[in-house]
């Protein structure tokens, strides 16, 4: 599967110009479900939007009404879901990324599946497993109900952490969107340009994490595909704010260190790369761990 993603990344970096000389014939149009948790209305999604109608894809946008950010895949189990059409094909559901996702596809598109779902561009990087996610949250319910997906997110710049001027703080990384949304673009006419008659966009229970350096696209480094690991370049710090009982939560930006030849994608990204991981929602250990957990217990009466 690897050597099969780096072909197709490779083709993502020569721009629709050159893809449209390579391949030929336009691809056909796609029904997209377009998603975030940044909500409905923010920059990311916005440009992600426009250049996939751009493209000629049939997208239906639904996202949460405000800010759901950290959600993972939360979904709603009682109670009740507002949402409402803001303008053709764009809907706000007051509930999670999960939550969006299980509306349009039961409800909003009335049963018709779309070919794919992509959630983002997300404001700030979700790296590693990204468990917290509520952009990669989104993209896992889509998997779960056997719809291929992307997770796409544009990095924030260490560097203008706690320092960007208000009130557009971290400027790179709106800089960036729509080199991400392009990006985009250009991920999903390479996935159907290898999609087999019949076949899916991704092998079965595949998303695609991908995240997008603060960068203007001609300062992109490269593309690189990675393992997805623990680390994802901060660390989660609390200080005293001063009232009994509260603390301020803060993110530190890790240094990335020397170039390796197996560095994390947390440190990719800061080399001005785009990563791309390949996740599968898949928690369980396997058969080592559980070989190795059941050594380890007496309660099936050894």
């Amino acid at each position: 599967m690897r050597a099969w993603f780096v072909v197709v990344v490779f083709a993502c970096l020569i721009g629709p110009g050159c893809a449209a000389q390579v391949v030929g014939a336009e691809p056909a149009s796609l029904s997209i479900l377009l998603t975030n948790d940044d909500g409905f209305d923010k920059a990311g999604i916005k440009a992600v939007h426009k250049a996939l109608l751009a493209a000629g894809h049939d997208v239906t946008l639904v996202a949460p009404l405000h800010n759901q950010s950290g959600s993972g895949m939360r979904v709603s189990i009682q109670g009740t879901l507002n949402h409402m059409e803001h303008s053709e094909g764009v809907w706000s559901v007051d509930g999670s990324p999960a939550d969006s996702v299980l509306v349009a596809v039961q409800h909003i598109m009335q049963g018709e599946t779309p070919d794919l779902v992509i959630s983002g561009a997300n404001f700030g990087q979700n790296l590693g497993y990204a468990n917290s996610s509520g952009t990669v949250g989104a993209a896992t319910m889509a998997m779960r109900v056997g719809i291929p997906a992307i997770a796409i997110s544009v990095a924030i710049d260490p560097a203008e952490y706690n320092t960007a001027p208000s009130p557009l703080p971290f400027p790179s990384t709106f800089g960036a969107f729509d080199g991400a949304a392009e990006f985009t673009v250009n991920l999903v006419r390479d996935l159907q340009d290898a999609q087999e008659e019949g076949g899916n966009l991704l092998p079965e229970k595949a998303i695609l994490n991908v995240n997008y350096p603060a960068k203007k696209p001609e300062e992109i480094t490269g593309v690189q595909l990675l393992e997805a690991t623990w680390d994802v370049g901060f660390r989660i710090a609390y200080e005293e704010t001063g009232e009994a009982g509260q603390l301020a939560v803060q993110l530190q930006p890790l240094d990335p260190g020397t170039p390796e030849k197996d560095d994390d994608d947390w440190q990719w990204l800061s080399r001005g790369y785009i990563t791309i991981s390949v996740l599968d929602g898949n928690s369980d250990a396997g058969e080592t761990l559980r070989d190795a957990i059941s050594s380890r217990l007496s309660v099936f009466g050894k």
